[in-house]
């Protein structure tokens, strides 16, 4: 079972509050922290990301109250997520890389054609781009829209910005990948991104 945690912290406790989930062995070891993202671009500095894996739900309940307990962690919000596909978990480690955490908020109705243009076609879209998916998950759908979180990793901003559909060269023709991600915009009724800066796990 895993959960998107969002920690909001109290001004520029973002440091601190990181150091403080890395260094925790959540749930007595039953539940882990399996990335730790701080925003770079796109979001508040007062935040810290989470995806939060464990077992059961109990293991989570637990390993959430832990972290609303932190110091200087002044609320906490969960999202549990399904997943649609976990490609590269253990890319999700401490370096340089940026690692991006986008929403995208799909028509439920069209849910199953987001999956079929997004999940086959990252072969094609990985060999002609600098960028790894870690994995796509999902909210329950609410009001008609079911929201996708995908995170994935690149080498830096501009391997982000070369591997963008709308910014190939002009009359050029499109890969596989590219229609596809054109076609899936028809699906969704919006779509944001943060990039971030993955500073690792909590204890095992």
């Amino acid at each position: 079972m895993k959960e998107y945690v969002t920690l909001t912290t109290e001004p520029n406790a973002w440091g601190p509050v990181s150091a403080a989930v890395k260094s925790a062995r959540l749930a007595n070891g039953a539940a882990q922290a399996i990335a730790i993202f701080t925003p770079q671009i796109g979001g508040s500095v007062n935040r810290v990301y989470l995806i939060l894996s464990a077992e059961t739900g109990a293991d989570l309940d637990a390993a959430a109250a832990e972290l609303a307990a932190l110091a200087a962690v002044v609320a906490l919000t969960r999202q549990p997520l399904t997943p649609a596909a976990e490609r590269n978990l253990p890319m999700l480690e401490e370096g340089p890389a940026m690692f991006t955490n986008r929403w995208f908020h799909v028509l439920s109705n069209k849910a199953g054609d987001f999956e079929n243009d997004t999940i086959p076609v990252w072969d094609g879209f990985e060999q002609d781009t600098k960028c790894n998916v870690i994995g796509l998950w999902h909210l329950a759908p609410s009001d008609g829209v079911t929201r996708y979180l995908l995170v994935a990793k690149y080498d830096d901003l501009l391997a982000w910005s070369n591997s963008r559909f709308f910014n190939l060269a002009p009359g050029a023709k499109l890969p596989d990948w590219a229609e596809s991600f054109a076609r899936r915009r028809s699906y969704m009724t919006d779509t944001s991104v943060i990039a971030t800066r993955c500073l690792g796990a909590s204890q095992a």
